[in-house]
């Protein structure tokens, strides 16, 4: 398999970095990221754009939960779920690299496949409001550090 850019309609909804002031209570999107575990099943975790940026032709993301990391460690292979309209888009990824900071795993994916998926229903995606403790509690400024070191490095 060779890699594929990222969809640019993934991409898209992937991008920015949610509002963390109380004013900005918003909704967001919580895009399934699902990895293999090591009898062979599907572990879902849930990642929001917080932990997850588009660059150039790879998808950055940071992951805290421990099954995930090491499923990524032991697998490299994920997949990825996001939803806009009546569309569900499914993207294969394979890690490229990664790097270790404390109790985070910083990835650099390629995809290996997208199939946006639909029956021209319109979908609502999981989701959550965002609110201060949530940056809080999920660390989201070392995440973006996080993502700032592995951007500087996914352009080599």
């Amino acid at each position: 398999m060779t890699g594929l850019p990222l969809p640019d309609e993934v991409a898209d909804l992937l991008r920015g970095f949610p509002g963390v002031d109380a004013d900005a209570d918003a909704d967001e999107q919580a895009f399934p990221f699902v990895t293999v575990d090591e009898h062979g099943y599907p572990h879902s975790a849930l990642l929001s754009r917080s932990e997850l940026e588009p660059s150039g032709a790879v998808l950055l993301a940071v992951v805290a939960g421990a099954r995930t990391r090491a499923n990524l460690r032991r697998d490299g292979r994920a997949a990825l779920l996001a939803v806009h309209g009546t569309v569900c888009h499914h993207v294969k990824l394979r890690l490229l690299r990664s790097l270790d900071r404390d109790d985070l795993l910083g990835c650099v994916f390629e995809a290996v496949s997208h199939k946006p998926d639909s029956l021209g229903i319109p979908l609502r995606p999981l989701g959550f409001r965002t609110e201060p403790e949530i940056a809080e509690r999920e660390r989201w400024p070392r995440t973006a550090a996080i993502l700032a070191e592995l951007g500087g490095a996914a352009g080599r």
